[in-house]
């Protein structure tokens, strides 16, 4: 009985033992899953990274039937990411997941992303703001403005639609001039009718659709008039997107263009080409890189195609022809006020510098003016993203862009 006894015994160990292992085994497959689900960008939805952002005490989510924007207005008026298909549709803006974790971004949220932030050029020259002066431009010196990096601004109107937020910011440039600024910043969200109406298309009803608009007002509260002489500062628009290996951008242009301005490293054709007007830019996050469009060759939209997710993403915002576009060449330049309205960022590693994301990253300046004292730049920007079969969004690209996805050069 004693010996029978102490193999029943044995035997219960050996079947809790293997439902223990594999319970275990269990867990272990779950939690390699969803790791590599989270280390996976693209792989998110919006409803996972909203999880993720109601860490901001300040998040609203802005909605207009299945289209989704998450924004902060106390984070100086920052759309975070946005969703054609409402909670279980694709997040398509990159932000960085960790600092709203770990709530680092409470201490500095400049580098935190999103796809619509703020930020004021120039970054390099004479003029710029981002490094003390008498600095070399290295990467090791760059800095943020105390402002850009920490300041909190003020709700003055929120609802389901959209968001104001306003601060006073003071921005120091390599002249050490400071800029007393007034900043505004208003967030809305775009119906389906306002979207067709603003890009003159038709979006079936087989497209899915985000659109949203984001107004920056900048105000001389200082006590003097600005000069070009002590430098000018823009508004700088900025959107981190989620790239996919065969991400292009899409840049109509106009007047006569043979070559883009390039930054921080060579280009070839695998990576960029100029055809019938069209720049195309591969943006894959996987070369840090980026290119400029100078006024005299833009306008003002532009967009951007991943076949992969079926997305096109459209860019537009308001633009002046005006001589002074400040210019962020990475040297002490000698035409301070010669520089892009356009810019596209591609993610990637140099020897001093990255990975930053994966994103790229699209952006429009404002022009930079002698502002009087009380006088204001104001700029739009409105983006949008479209998700669907080629076929429909072809009819989007054409009237929008001036070029077929189905004829777009695939780098």
């Amino acid at each position: 009985m004693r010996n029978q006894l102490v193999l029943k015994i044995k035997a219960v160990v050996s079947i809790i033992t293997y439902l223990l292992s594999y319970k275990a085994l269990v867990l272990l497959i779950t939690m390699i899953s969803l790791l590599g689900c989270n280390s996976t960008f693209t792989h998110n939805t919006f409803g996972s990274d909203l999880k993720v952002l109601n860490n901001i005490e300040d998040l609203h989510v802005l909605k207009s039937e299945n289209s989704m924007i998450a924004v902060s207005g106390s984070l100086q008026g920052r759309v975070f990411t946005s969703s054609s298909n409402g909670l279980k549709g694709k997040s398509y803006g990159w932000f960085k997941r960790e600092a709203v974790l770990n709530r680092s971004f409470k201490k500095k949220f400049s580098n935190l992303g999103g796809e619509d932030r703020m930020w004021f050029g120039p970054q390099y020259g004479k003029y710029n703001l981002f490094f003390e002066s008498g600095d070399t431009f290295e990467d090791a010196n760059s800095r943020i403005a105390p402002d850009l990096d920490t300041l909190q601004f003020k709700i003055k109107l929120k609802t389901d639609k959209e968001v104001v937020s306003t601060g006073r910011m003071h921005i120091k440039n390599y002249q050490n001039y400071i800029f007393n600024i007034d900043v505004e910043r208003k967030i809305s969200i775009l119906g389906k009718n306002k979207i067709e109406k603003n890009l003159n298309v038709y979006v079936d009803d087989k497209v899915s659709y985000v659109g949203f608009e984001t107004v920056t007002k900048m105000v001389n509260i200082g006590a003097n008039k600005w000069s070009k002489e002590t430098g000018l500062i823009s508004i700088w628009i900025l959107g981190c997107i989620i790239p996919t290996d065969n991400t292009v951008a899409i840049i109509p242009t106009t007047g006569h263009i043979d070559e883009v301005t390039n930054y921080f490293t060579p280009l070839d054709d695998s990576r960029m080409q100029i055809k019938d007007g069209f720049v195309y830019y591969k943006a894959d996050a996987n070369y840090l890189n980026k290119i400029g469009i100078l006024p005299q060759n833009t306008v003002p939209v532009f967009g951007s195609y991943s076949p992969e997710l079926n997305l096109l993403t459209i860019v537009e915002f308001s633009f002046e022809n005006s001589p002074y576009y400040v210019n962020s060449k990475k040297e002490n330049n000698s035409d301070p006020y010669g520089g892009d309205v356009i810019n596209i960022f591609n993610d990637g590693v140099t020897p001093t510098a990255g990975p930053f994301g994966p994103f790229y990253e699209v952006e429009s300046s404002s022009a930079a003016k002698e502002l009087e004292v009380g006088e204001e730049i104001i700029h739009t920007s409105r983006t949008y993203h479209f998700k669907g079969d080629e076929e429909y969004l072809d009819q989007i690209s054409l009237n929008v862009l001036g070029v077929k996805l189905s004829d777009r050069v695939k780098l």
